[in-house]
Formats: C-alpha cells, structure tokens, sequence
C-alpha cells in the first residue's frame, strides 16, 4: 500500500499529464498557423486575382496550392463557425466575406448557392460575422 502523500502526489501528477495532453490535442486542432501569413490584402485590391480565387472556389477554373486547401475546408469551416481558425485566420474571413459581398454580390451569390444552397448556415455564419 503506497502512503497517502505519495497517492495525492500521483493523482496530481495524472490530473496534470493529463491536462497537458488535453491542451495538446485542443491546440492541433487548429488549422495550420502558416495561413495567416495569406496576404488578403492583395486579394482584395486585385480584381484578377480574385477573379481566379473564386473560379477557383466555385469549381470553374483552376486552384493554387494555398486555395485548393482553403476550398476543401470550407465545408468544415461552416459547419463548425470556423472552431479550427485560428485568430487572425478568423478575421482575414470576416474581411474577404465583407468585402465580397459589398463589390462582387454575384460572386457572394454564387458562393452561397454552392456552399449553402438551403440556407442551413446562415444565421451562424452571420453570427460569425459580428463577433
């Protein structure tokens, strides 16, 4: 039988390993911190660029690396209001959505008849849009 100080000693110590692994698993599940260095900005002042961007997402043209990804995620990213963003991920969305539907409203039409043609997402996806 161990002595009571060393059974609280172990159960603090898997309480806290355990903790630790928790943490771990919760901060993987974040998409990769390497987009944020995505320059939104460029998209967004060059109209070609956005053009093909969107060819891209709605399946009428070809796809970067970079968007090829973004597009695969896009179902998961309205399911789950974007849980696996990360920080600045989150507001590089928030910009291109904003900005897209106030100077292209056929692409922003287009977009939602492809991801969200019965309109399942919409109050998330504006909830989203104001945090």
């Amino acid at each position: 039988m161990f002595p009571i100080c060393l059974t609280n000693a172990i159960s603090r110590m898997f309480v806290l390993i355990t903790l630790c692994l928790l943490g771990a698993a919760i901060a993987q599940e974040k998409y990769d911190s390497i987009d944020d260095n995505f320059d939104i900005s460029e998209v967004l002042g060059n109209d070609r660029l956005l053009q093909a961007y969107s060819r891209c997402l709605l399946n009428k043209g070809p796809c970067t690396p970079e968007i090829k990804k973004v597009k695969e995620r896009i179902p998961e990213i309205l399911e789950t209001r974007c849980a696996k963003c990360t920080d600045k991920q989150k507001k590089m969305g928030k910009q291109l959505v904003q900005e897209v539907k106030k100077t292209h409203p056929e692409i922003w039409k287009e977009f939602v008849a492809k991801y969200d043609p019965n309109g399942k997402y919409q109050q998330a996806f504006q909830d989203f849009l104001k945090s």
